[in-house]
């Protein structure tokens, strides 16, 4: 999976809008840092690598706010946006400017908040704060020299919306004998993440635990609480991965025993993943590992539809 600071790379940087440029105080140089700015957007929404490492000083770079992960000169700039263009998901973005402030006369620092947003209506933007360093050249164009993401700002929503991309709808497995239906879906508020999970087999009773996970804005990671329906509960920490999700558990069962277990949620494509369960103790006991297929239920059939298409009776 593509993680955030990935996709950094890919809109750190885009000049104001014109409404927001226009909002400075009166410059002659506005007009060619709106130009720039246009430029920069219409590049980017064309997923033009090439155009976007052009406008960078041959020994411009973009960084990260720590400076860990910094990708310096056009070649390397036009490499991270190919790669980030290259995804199914690539993002469009959008730009909130609090300010432009010319330093000199050939020098401009911009501060403010880009938000990405990737395709799909279950994808909620995510958003960081930035600063950039512009310089007009000889030929009096404004070239990017540094760009740097500073505050990580998403909503909770967006913090869980690689979460709910990847999980939402209904989900079944069977495994010797044991039948797991699974569904996922934003609660009323869209702040959260609800789930339930019924899970049945030939000798015992059904057992149904709800699911509600939330961005811990604190700890900085995904929590979920379970609930099932016998009394038992726990609280999990999810991880993102490559391919996945890393995840910590810790509860009690329905009869007072301690249980704690480190999991994983495994993609292999869009419609299966694979759940599997190690160090799982009960009372310290160690259990044995687990692990379990889940796909995707297909959607049912819509009657309405069914009936239209269905063949008129022969008449007699």
């Amino acid at each position: 999976m593509k993680r955030f600071s990935h996709l950094t790379l890919g809109a750190v940087f885009a000049l104001a809008s014109q409404q927001a440029l226009l909002a400075q105080e009166s410059s002659p140089e506005i007009a060619g840092l709106e130009k720039t700015a246009a430029d920069f957007i219409v590049a980017y929404n064309s997923k033009n690598a090439a155009d976007i490492a052009a406008m960078f000083l041959e020994k411009g770079e973009i960084s990260d706010a720590a400076a860990q992960e910094v990708t310096t000169g056009r070649s390397e700039i036009q490499a991270k946006y190919e790669a980030i263009f290259a995804a199914a998901d690539a993002p469009s973005i959008a730009i909130e400017v609090d300010s432009v402030r010319l330093v000199s006369e050939n020098l401009a620092i911009e501060d403010g908040t880009w938000h990405f947003t990737s395709p799909g209506v279950d994808f909620p933007t995510r958003s960081s704060t930035y600063t950039a360093v512009l310089q007009k050249n000889q030929a009096g164009v404004w070239q990017i020299a540094s760009t740097r993401s500073l505050k990580d700002v998403t909503t909770a929503a967006g913090h869980l919306s690689e979460l709910i991309q990847g999980l939402k709808g209904d989900w079944t497995g069977q495994k010797d004998g044991l039948r797991v239906d699974l569904a996922f879906g934003w609660d009323t508020t869209g702040n959260f993440i609800t789930g339930e999970m019924l899970v049945t087999k030939p000798d015992s009773e059904p057992l149904t635990t709800h699911f509600r996970f939330a961005w811990d804005a604190g700890r900085e990671i995904i929590t979920c609480w379970t609930f099932d329906d016998s009394g038992g509960f726990a609280t999990a920490d999810w991880t993102p991965t490559e391919s996945g999700w890393q995840i910590r558990t810790e509860g009690t069962t329905a009869d007072g025993e301690a249980m704690s277990a480190n999991q994983t949620l495994t993609f292999e494509g869009k419609d299966t993943f694979i759940w599997a369960g190690k160090d799982r103790l009960i009372n310290d006991e160690l259990q044995p590992d687990v692990s379990f297929r889940i796909v995707r239920q297909a959607p049912e059939p819509d009657a309405d539809l069914e009936a239209k298409e269905a063949p008129a009776a022969d008449a007699q």
